[in-house]
Formats: C-alpha cells, sequence, structure tokens
C-alpha cells in the first residue's frame, strides 16, 4: 500500500545557518561555528522533503549518535508488509542490527548486502545482523577472475581490494520525524554503522522523503549489487545506457566502479560550475590520494579563476591524510587547508554560477578523494538538485557542519607539510 504525499512539507529552519565571508579578493576564514550547531535540517529539494543530520563528536564527549538514532528510527518505524534495502560497509553498532533483526521478525521484508570483510567479524552487531533471512557477505571467488589473490570485499567490482563502500538505506514505508507515514523513502551518506567511523568522526547523512523516482533508482542499482551484476574491466558506471546512473527530481546518482581510462564521476559533476570571484566551495574529505588529477585539476582551476576554496582533510597519526604533491598543489593554489582529527565526511558544498543562474548546491555519498573509491569500489556520488536562491537551508547546514570541523582544526600551509 502507498500513502498519498502530504500537500504541505516540513517547515524549514526559520533562521538557516550560514557563514558570512568576505567578498573581498582575498581568500577570508569561514567563522568559527558555535558550538551546538544544528544537527538536523530540513529542506525542500527538488519539490521533495529532504532532511539532513550531522555528527559533531566535538561538541557530544566524543560520541554524536544522531545518524545512527535516525537510522534505527526509520527502521523501527517501517510497518509490517513494508521492504527495507541496505548496504553497510562495517558494522559495530548493536541497535542498529537489532532493529532490523525487530523488523523482519513483526513482518517486514529485510534485504541486506554487507561488505564481504565483515564475514568473519568478531563484531557482535554482525552476529546479530547474521539472524536476518536475507543478509548477503558480498565476495568473489578469486580464481573466476583470474586473480592469484584474495576475493574483494565488493557486490560489483571484482578488484582484489574492492569494498562494499556503499552507505544506503531505502524504505518503502515508514514515517518522518513528525510521526506521518512517508512512502519511497531514500538515505545515504558518508557514516558508517560503527562507532569508530561513524558516530565517532565527523559525518553526513540524508534522507529523502516520497522521491518515487529516487528510491526505485536506487533500489533498481540495489538489485544489481544483490545479484553482483559484474561487468567487463569492472567499468559499471555508464551514463548513455543508464547503467550505474539515475536521476530523480531531488537528485542524481552516480554508482562506481568505473573502468579504467574512463572519466571522473565527481570532476564531471562539479564542472557545470563556472567559477568566478562569487564562487564558494568547502570540501570535508577523510582522506585524498594522488590518483584523482582531474579533480585536483578541477579545484585547482576554479581557485584560479577567482573561486574561493576551503578544505577540510582528515588525519592519521597527527598527520594530513594527503599526499605532499597533492597537497603542495593545493596550498600552492590558494586553497585554504585544514587538517581535521576525525573527519570522515566526503562531501562538496558549492555557491557558484551554473549556466546562467547562482544556486546552492550540495554533493555528497560515500566517494573518498582516491582511485580506488573510482575504479575498485562500489560507491556511490549523489548531486543533490539546487536550492532556492532566496532559501537554502541544506546547503546552510552543511556549511555549518563544516565550519564546526574548520573551527578545530590546524592550518595548513605549504611549508608545513605534513601539517602537524
Amino acid at each position: 500500500m502507498r500513502f498519498p504525499r502530504p500537500l504541505a512539507v516540513w517547515l524549514t529552519l526559520a533562521c538557516a545557518v550560514g557563514l558570512t565571508l568576505s567578498t573581498a579578493g582575498s581568500m577570508a576564514a569561514p567563522r568559527p561555528a558555535v558550538a551546538g550547531a544544528p544537527g538536523t535540517v530540513t529542506a525542500l529539494i527538488g519539490g521533495q522533503t529532504v532532511q539532513a543530520h550531522f555528527t559533531n563528536p566535538r561538541v557530544h564527549s566524543g560520541r554524536d549518535d544522531t545518524i545512527h538514532d535516525e537510522v534505527v528510527r526509520l527502521i523501527d518505524a517501517a510497518p509490517a508488509g513494508s521492504t527495507i534495502r541496505g548496504t553497510i560497509y562495517s558494522l559495530t553498532v548493536q541497535p542498529v542490527a537489532r532493529a532490523l533483526v525487530a523488523a523482519e521478525q513483526r513482518g517486514v521484508t529485510v534485504l541486506v548486502l554487507v561488505d564481504g570483510d565483515n564475514q568473519t567479524s568478531t563484531s557482535r552487531a554482525v552476529d546479530i545482523l547474521k539472524q536476518l533471512d536475507d543478509v548477503r557477505f558480498c565476495q568473489w571467488d578469486p580464481a573466476t577472475y583470474g586473480s592469484a589473490q584474495r576475493s574483494g570485499g565488493a557486490c560489483i567490482s571484482t578488484n582484489d581490494d574492492g569494498e562494499l563502500h556503499v552507505k544506503m538505506f531505502t524504505f518503502s514505508e515508514t514515517t518522518d520525524p513528525a510521526g506521518s507515514r512517508r512512502a519511497d523513502v531514500s538515505w545515504f551518506g558518508s557514516a558508517n554503522m560503527t562507532y569508530a567511523s561513524g558516530s565517532d568522526q565527523f559525518n553526513n547523512a540524508v534522507t529523502v522523503y516520497g522521491d518515487t523516482d529516487l528510491a526505485s533508482g536506487l533500489n533498481h542499482y540495489f538489485t544489481d549489487l544483490w545479484d553482483r551484476r559484474h561487468r567487463p574491466g569492472d567499468d559499471y558506471y555508464d551514463a548513455a545506457t543508464r547503467r550505474g546512473y539515475l536521476s530523480a527530481p531531488a537528485a542524481s546518482v552516480y554508482a562506481s566502479p568505473e573502468g579504467a581510462g574512463q572519466t571522473d564521476t565527481v570532476a564531471n559533476r562539479l564542472d557545470d560550475l563556472t567559477p568566478d570571484a562569487r564562487c564558494q566551495i568547502r570540501i570535508g574529505m577523510s582522506f585524498v590520494t594522488s590518483a584523482r588529477p582531474e579533480l585536483l585539476r578541477f579545484v585547482t582551476g576554479a581557485r584560479a579563476q577567482g573561486c574561493r576554496v576551503w578544505m577540510v582533510v582528515g588525519s592519521s597519526k597527527g598527520a594530513i591524510r594527503m599526499p605532499r604533491d597533492v597537497y603542495t598543489s593545493l596550498t600552492k593554489a590558494g586553497v585554504s587547508l585544514r587538517r581535521v582529527g576525525g573527519m570522515h565526511d566526503k562531501f562538496f558544498a558549492v555557491h557558484g554560477k551554473f549556466g546562467r543562474s547562482y544556486q546552492h548546491r550540495v554533493y555528497t555519498g560515500s566517494q573518498n578523494w582516491s582511485g580506488s573509491a573510482l575504479r575498485s569500489n562500489d560507491e556511490i556520488f549523489v548531486k543533490l538538485a539546487p536550492e532556492a536562491a532566496a532559501a537554502h537551508p541544506l546547503y546552510d547546514g552543511f556549511t555549518q557542519h563544516f565550519s564546526d570541523a574548520w573551527s578545530v582544526g590546524r592550518p595548513c600551509t605549504t611549508s608545513s607539510y605534513p601539517c602537524r
């Protein structure tokens, strides 16, 4: 049974949370975020109700359960006879596992895919999840694909080191936070269902309510993952045939892996932007490698055209998770860079000229700035539809989340690599 969409959408934030930036030609740092910045924002995107949740462990004694709690709420609200589909990279949060098992026990069809490396996990949460009738741990027989090594943990990708890195759920029916029944609900983001890389680090997640095209497209993608529909050369993404690509009112989704020598799915989405002095780009990224030259060219090229660019990147053993060559290119180009401990986000928040108009846009999903995210993992990159110029609470929420991380980061300069 499908429920009609409500005639009215939720109220957006009365006061959008944003950052006031200097319009001068020189780079101006984002203002520090206030403690307790909103963990949730609601917006109308492409005519659909969209809600974003953020974690900021720095103001929650090291652990922020905002995203995990919302996932559990969505699962708990799914009625008997409905269907939940989910992809999990890693799992230690027992409440999520228990909620999925409880949903199945009350008559919900629950289909869950898990990265194959979790098959031998000693996590109690994984043991609970194995109680489900339909849970699959993705792996490939290495010999089938000419590998002398081990099988990766991905579903579509057959790379030896491939991962099912998608963090995604769809619900045929559940409720919104106000308790109203909603059909065709999609959830995706950067947070894993673990404490270490979910609640204990900076993360984001987006829920889209009532976008039938989006939910249907993600369900089709889930079926490809479930059936392990491999493509020769791991070239899964092909926009021409709409394989690994979907367009919906609220968002467009681009799925990896993409074959060697093909495009960069992230750079090719961002280059719709025409950089100028009014342009602003904020990037939150867990880590960066040298394997995305097109993405590096886009960012440094945008900066050269006057666009102001700020970037927060994760930390490992007190050093920024970025190789020297990329670090040098970014800082010399004038990108303002900070190292942030506990950064697990993967997003771009952009204000700039798209076509003839200036728009506020958010890009999120599971892709890190890495070669494996593009070529060897199962991943999604999500381009949210633009918000109106007069009101842009989703963009404001992401920029505030960025500022939360920026305010606790260590400034990085060309001469300070690895920015300890």
